[in-house]
């Protein structure tokens, strides 16, 4: 089959309105289509669509216009192939799509479990696009690297836009084909529920680590009255209000909630009031929330998890994505070294770099 004028197209819309065709962009491009191929194509079948493209000067879709005359767009063309060829051996993709031909082996499908995410949220998420033109809805259909299938389905469940699991493949361990998509550092365990009886009971996919309860002294510091704050009431967040302050780990860089590159050169501690670090805790999940500001009586560690006990809690300074400092400087909670490696040890499980001599411990052992 011929894929040369749908991937021309694709590449075109992306490209569209850049001012410069440059070397920059084409690597980038290169390395979109090798992370990230269109649809249910792989890499080799991109790769072998432009070359032959190219070699038999396929005339260029029209779709999308292009400012560039053809000469031009051709050549950046083929330095997207090159930039493909630089950038071997080719990274496996966690995950590839399955045509729509393939619903049909997934009539008899095993829920296995619930997404708290809409149909546009997983789309996101995991950067495929559903299938929208089923009258029962929109589905999405993917074969993981162990050879395992799911779908996603939605609606499913009267009154809510939540994304059903399934799984295609009969034989597979429910468990351990959600714990492959959490690896992929799309869907974290969190907003999984598995569907083995009415109830949906929390995910058990991410590490459990030991945790540490808020000091005496600040308790009851969230309450109206309190005699913690002289007045103030320190802001406990909720589940929903959690999510904006969540870091992820990915490709070997720490995100914010936006995908965004974390970095804290404008947050300021009350410890570190020149700026460059920003607090943060760490949940019994080895999940990492962070604020760039620091209140006194208003904002404090103890606010991410609503005064619940820690996995670690201190401050950490990175820049771009980079670690450069993790430090165990809580009064909140004062966490011992163990917690502070227990964060280390998550970030390193997330493909995040901590070296040794970047832990800064306050409190012993």
């Amino acid at each position: 089959m011929d894929y040369w004028n749908g991937i021309v197209q694709r590449i075109f819309y992306r490209i569209q309105f850049e001012p410069d065709l440059n070397e920059e962009l084409a690597s980038r491009i290169a390395n979109a289509l090798l992370v990230e191929p269109i649809e249910t194509l792989t890499a080799a079948e991109e790769y072998t669509a432009l070359t032959d493209g190219l070699r038999r000067q396929a005339p260029l879709p029209s779709l999308v216009p292009m400012r560039q005359p053809p000469t031009e767009l051709r050549n950046f063309l083929l330095r997207v192939v090159e930039g493909m060829d630089s950038m071997r051996p080719w990274p496996t993709p966690p995950y590839v799509e399955l045509p729509v031909d393939d619903l049909s082996n997934f009539q008899n499908f095993r829920p296995i479990a619930r997404l708290a995410l809409s149909v546009n949220e997983v789309e996101g998420r995991i950067s495929r696009i559903f299938n929208r033109d089923s009258e029962d809805g929109p589905f999405l259909l993917l074969r993981l690297n162990s050879g395992a299938t799911v779908g996603f389905f939605s609606p499913y469940w009267e009154g809510s836009d939540d994304v059903l699991v399934a799984s295609g493949s009969a034989d597979r361990d429910p468990v351990e084909v959600l714990r492959e998509l959490t690896d992929t550092d799309r869907l974290e365990p969190e907003i999984i529920f598995h569907i083995d009886s009415n109830d949906a009971p929390p995910s058990p996919l991410s590490t459990r680590y030991e945790t540490t309860p808020i000091l005496p002294p600040f308790r009851g510091e969230h309450l109206a009255g309190n005699d913690v704050w002289e007045g103030k009431q320190v802001e406990y967040l909720d589940d929903n209000k959690r999510r904006d302050f969540r870091l992820f780990g990915y490709n070997g860089l720490l995100h914010n909630s936006k995908g965004d590159l974390f970095d804290t050169a404008s947050a300021q501690t009350l410890w570190t009031p020149q700026g460059g670090r920003a607090i943060f805790a760490m949940d019994k999940d080895g999940y990492l929330y962070s604020a760039p500001y620091h209140i006194i009586g208003e904002f404090h560690h103890s606010s991410f998890l609503a005064g619940q006990p820690v996995a670690g809690a201190g401050e950490i300074a990175a820049s771009q994505g980079k670690i450069v400092l993790i430090s165990d400087h809580s009064t909140h909670y004062q966490p011992a070294r163990k917690y502070t490696r227990q964060v280390v040890d998550s970030l390193r499980r997330q493909g995040v770099a901590v070296a040794d001599n970047q832990i800064e411990y306050h409190y012993a052992d």
